[in-house]
């Protein structure tokens, strides 16, 4: 039987036996006495209709009247359709369909960025290109087409529309073309080496072909032929290339600014552009010979052949020129002082500039004088710096030094150290350019006309009465510091005339002078 605790309503299946006993609830832990109050009585189950009760007679009845008469409409299907059509794309035709616009999508792309008249492909000829890109797009078409089998219309337009991409690529980007002319012409070596291995005889047509002419001929129908260069050269890698254009550039004034082109197989080879040049082909052909071998001047075409020799090429060691504790310190740099390449010989200028001065230093000297004069202006200011460091006043390097510093003057970049400089080395004629620093800012200059000593009351005296305040003031303060009794006696007499301001900075001058006295 099953019994039911009366404080927590638990339920426990137990045998009559227990009738009339004290229990405890095993769930409340309560206490009870079994009787038949807390016996569970069990009701008999009925399902839906077994069992009638007249009370269930008050509720209403549903009763139908008869099915509703419905009316379907006949479906008709089509007999012969595709699953292909109406089901989703299968995989290999996904797969197919991207292949075929990635194809015809990568040639279009190489033709943008490799297909132009310097790009990796401008040796293929143009019957190339149209075979290339025919066949692209009859493969790619292909396979867009049958990839959209359940989409057609959009496979079909989609490959009309990169087939005529395809087919124009090599209309706007051809093949370089050639001099039609197929005269024979000699290679020969105008300057030097005339059995060089370079000399044979081929036609020209070829010959521009191998150099990649195009860039030439283009740059002449566009600027005077005489103005127009260009530069082949051989045995030279991307890095020499480099070096060697921004050389020429130094070299030829700034003229234009150099374009370097790639060249030969293995990319040994290149050519070098210069356009807008008042030097003549044969100056330039003598700045090449610096650094390589004159191979061929051809003046018609406006060429120069060159073969770059390593010998000529400076090679560093890239330990002890950066350590100013070796022994061959100054030699390394005085050799990257004397390369052709304007950023070696800024990097050993700085270097050289910092360094003590040893062994060497007439040589070093002497290198960098000879390199002032054609040096930009960054590079001038650089061997300012380092002449400080290295020439002594017995080297005369001073008027070079006041050249360069008029020109930095007219720029405006003059700086402390190349006043100093010509201070020290007491340059006639620097204290023009000094005075005439000081009067446009006597705050940043005044310290400098200081080292003047009685120089100074020399280029102050006859122009301190024209001065304005700021300026005698200035003035005032440098005369206190190094004026001399005959400084005395012309401010005394110039002073009655003088505003009042002016007075008190020239008694100050004064004062001061006499307690130095």
């Amino acid at each position: 039987m099953r019994i039911q605790c009366p404080d927590c309503s638990q339920r426990f299946d137990v045998t009559e036996d227990f009738l009339g006993k004290t229990v405890e609830c095993g769930s409340c832990d309560g206490r009870f006495k079994v009787s038949m109050d807390e016996v569970v009585t069990e009701k008999k189950k009925f399902y839906p209709g077994e069992k009638k009760d007249s009370h269930l007679e008050r509720f209403g009845r549903n009763t139908s009247e008869g099915a509703a008469n419905v009316a379907f409409a006949q479906a008709h299907y089509q007999q012969d359709v595709s699953a292909d059509v109406i089901g989703p794309p299968r995989p290999r035709r996904t797969v197919a369909m991207i292949a075929g616009v990635s194809l015809m999508l990568l040639i279009i792309i190489t033709f943008l960025l490799a297909g132009g008249k310097e790009g990796p492909m401008r040796d293929m000829v143009t019957v190339n290109r149209f075979v290339l890109c025919g066949f692209t797009a009859l493969v790619g078409g292909l396979l867009v087409l049958y990839g959209s089998a359940h989409r057609r219309k959009l496979g079909v337009l989609l490959t009309l529309v990169f087939v005529l991409l395809l087919l124009v690529m090599p209309v706007l980007f051809p093949g370089n073309p050639t001099s039609a002319s197929a005269k024979p012409i000699v290679l020969e070596d105008d300057t030097t080496n005339a059995n060089s291995s370079l000399t044979h005889i081929q036609s020209q047509d070829d010959y521009l072909f191998d150099i990649g002419y195009e860039p030439i001929s283009d740059a002449i129908a566009e600027h005077p032929k005489e103005s127009v260069v260009g530069i082949y050269l051989h045995n030279a890698n991307e890095l020499v290339r480099g070096k060697i254009a921004s050389y020429l550039y130094q070299a030829t004034d700034k003229a234009s600014r150099e374009t370097v082109y790639k060249r030969g197989d293995n990319g040994d080879d290149g050519l070098i552009l210069l356009v807008e040049q008042k030097k003549t082909i044969d100056e330039i052909a003598a700045l090449c010979s610096k650094f390589s071998r004159i191979e061929k001047i051809d003046k018609e075409l406006r060429v120069v052949e060159v073969t770059v020799e390593s010998s000529k090429m400076s090679s560093l060691d890239k330990y002890k020129v950066l350590d100013p504790n070796s022994l061959d310190f100054e030699a390394q740099n005085l050799k990257a002082l004397k390369s052709f390449d304007p950023k070696e010989q800024m990097n050993a200028v700085k270097r050289l500039a910092g360094a003590k001065p040893r062994a060497l230093r007439d040589d070093i000297t002497q290198q960098l004088a000879t390199m002032l004069p054609e040096s930009e202006t960054d590079l001038k200011l650089e061997i300012i710096n380092a002449l400080k460091t290295w020439a002594l006043p017995e080297s005369g390097v001073g008027p070079v030094v006041l050249d360069a510093v008029k020109e930095l003057h007219a720029e405006g970049k003059v700086s402390n150290t190349a006043m100093e400089l010509l201070i020290e080395h007491e340059v006639d004629g620097s204290e023009v350019i000094l005075m005439d620093l000081w009067e446009k800012s006597p705050a940043i200059w005044s310290a400098m006309l200081i080292k003047l000593g009685e120089g100074a009351e020399v280029l102050l005296l006859p122009k301190i009465k024209d001065m304005d305040v700021s300026h005698v003031t200035a003035a005032a303060d440098i005369l206190g510091k190094v004026g001399t009794k005959a400084c005395v006696d012309y401010l005394e007499d110039i002073m009655p005339k003088m505003e009042e301001q002016k007075k008190k900075s020239l008694q100050a001058a004064i004062d001061e002078i006499k307690k130095r006295q």
